[in-house]
Order: structure tokens, then C-alpha cells, then sequence
């Protein structure tokens, strides 16, 4: 008879392939249901949490493959090209940043149980505003790429008219960082959920 250790479930190419399309449909689901307030959506957080606990290539198939649909299938508009590789690549940003905070101290004294729930909410908050700056910058210089004479001129006026947006992205993701993915983290722990993040 044979087992399989959590570790080695994890790593099958089948289990990742579900994983992956777990959190793009979730990802999917609230961006539609929250079609109608601009720029507040949960599937930066979802994004984040899917390269936390399993990883950057997984975070990084999440962040794609939200957009590859999001981006064509979307009632406030379809994206060129161009725009959705700007997206991608900004989305992108959360998975880098779920995967720099699974190699810190934080994560490992959420597993230990040895970190106050206060404190791992303004770090998560932190986290959630500094990506999403990074994304926004990004995005909105990619709305007005060769627009204007220069790509400097191009990045200054994209971020500009882009600054209501950006707010309401940036604040909405500091509350969902700051709330929803310290939940989710702390009850897999409580729940003894294996996963990745036991061995981080």
C-alpha cells in the first residue's frame, strides 16, 4: 500500500494544476461580483495567498491565469495586448511579495502560534499597500505607454490621472491584506491544516 506525506500530495503536477484553479475561479467569482466598484477586488489578496502558502510558479499561474480570462471577459471592457501583459506582470507583484513573506520570521511564528494577531495584520496591511503601490504604478504608466513624447512623461501622467484609482486600490487592499489573509492563515494553523507553510 502506498502513502503520500502532505509534502508529496503538494508537489504532484495534478494537485498543483487543482490548486491553481481553486483560487482562479475564487479570484474570478469576486471580481465579478464586485464588478461594479473599480478597483476593489479580493484577487490580489487571493493571489497573494495562493504563493504563500504554495509557492511562486502557483502564485504566478494564479496571477496569469485570472487575467488571461478577467482581461477578455469583462463587462467594463476588453484589454489590449499590451495592457494585459502590463497586468499580468503587476499581478505578478503579489505572488513576489506572498513568497517574501513566507521566507520571514512573520510566517513562522504564525505557525508556531507565538504571533499576536494584531501585529500580523499592520504587516500583512504594510505588505498589501507596498505591492499594490508597486502594481498601480506599473499599470498606469502602462495605460499611457506612447501616449506622449517620452516613456518618462508617459509614467508621470499615467500615475497622475491614475491617483483616484490607485487610492481606492491601495486602501481596499490594505483592509483585505490586513483582515482576510491573516484569518485564513491563522485558522489553516488552528485547523492543522498541512501545507507548505510548516516548513517554511
Amino acid at each position: 500500500m502506498t502513502t503520500y506525506t502532505a509534502a508529496s500530495v503538494t508537489d504532484r503536477r495534478s494537485t498543483k494544476v487543482m490548486i491553481t484553479a481553486v483560487f482562479t475561479a475564487l479570484a474570478l467569482a469576486t471580481n465579478y461580483a464586485l464588478i461594479g466598484i473599480p478597483n476593489i477586488k479580493i484577487m490580489d489578496t487571493l493571489v497573494f495567498l495562493a504563493a504563500l502558502f504554495f509557492g511562486l510558479r502557483l502564485g504566478i499561474g494564479v496571477a496569469v491565469s485570472v487575467w488571461l480570462v478577467y482581461g477578455f471577459v469583462n463587462p467594463n471592457g476588453v484589454d489590449t495586448f499590451l495592457m494585459l501583459s502590463f497586468l499580468m506582470v503587476g499581478e505578478c507583484f503579489y505572488a513576489l511579495a506572498g513568497v517574501a513573506l513566507k521566507k520571514s520570521f512573520v510566517i513562522r511564528d504564525v505557525v508556531k502560534g507565538t504571533k499576536e494577531y494584531q501585529r500580523l495584520s499592520i504587516i500583512f496591511g504594510l505588505v498589501g499597500l507596498l505591492s499594490t503601490f508597486a502594481y498601480d504604478a506599473l499599470t498606469n504608466f502602462g495605460s499611457w505607454i506612447f501616449r506622449t513624447g517620452s516613456l518618462y512623461q508617459d509614467f508621470v501622467f499615467g500615475n497622475i490621472i491614475g491617483v483616484p484609482f490607485s487610492i481606492a486600490h491601495e486602501a481596499s487592499n490594505v483592509i483585505f491584506f490586513a483582515t482576510v489573509a491573516p484569518a485564513i492563515i491563522v485558522a489553516a494553523t488552528r485547523l492543522g491544516l498541512r501545507t507548505p507553510l510548516d516548513v517554511a
